[in-house]
């Protein structure tokens, strides 16, 4: 695998992993759903709370049944390296995601948009990405790559599609 891929996989690990102990779990994937949902003053029965909580716990079923080799309930750094480095590559040549990757992601783009109008603008993205330790100059980067147009606001279809152009990571920890 890439230095690339694995600097990517890290980063999403680092990320996953809320409670710091190297490796990722159900309840790993519950918490990042919860910290987003706190962030953003939501409660997990909220619409958006339910859609976004049940979006991640898929999200860990799939990857557990994919990427955790000694089904022990658990993710290691180097078992989800391996699993980054299998996904197929975006138009870019990066890896993309995975239906369950972009649904976990999609209901957190719901909740990152505040009005609930299907539009993210550069705020409210560089919010979105900050709680993800992504500084703000990095956000911007990212955000410039998905707003084709330019026309100050992104949807998920723009996001979809730039996802598959760019490669995920470029849009979620920007452009390398």
């Amino acid at each position: 695998m890439g230095t690339d891929r694995v600097t990517v996989a890290d980063l999403i690990f680092d990320r996953l992993d809320t409670n710091g102990d190297g490796v990722l779990a159900a309840d790993d994937y519950r918490a990042s759903a919860d910290h987003v949902l706190r962030s953003y003053g939501m409660g997990p029965s909220s619409p958006k709370g339910r859609a976004l909580i049940e979006a991640n716990l898929a999200l860990w079923q799939h990857q557990a049944e994919l990427v955790d080799r000694d089904h022990d309930g658990m993710i290691t750094r180097e078992e989800y390296r391996e699993w980054v480095g299998s996904l197929p590559p975006s138009d870019s040549g990066r890896p993309s995601g995975t239906p369950e990757v972009m649904a976990a992601l999609h209901a957190q783009f719901n909740v990152a948009d505040r009005n609930g109008d299907g539009l993210m603008d550069r705020h409210e993205f560089v919010v979105w990405r900050d709680l993800k330790g992504v500084p703000a100059q990095t956000a911007e980067s990212s955000f410039q790559l998905i707003d084709s147009d330019g026309d100050g606001s992104i949807s998920w279809n723009d996001f979809s599609e730039a996802a598959h152009q760019h490669g995920l990571a470029a849009l979620l920890y920007g452009p390398r």
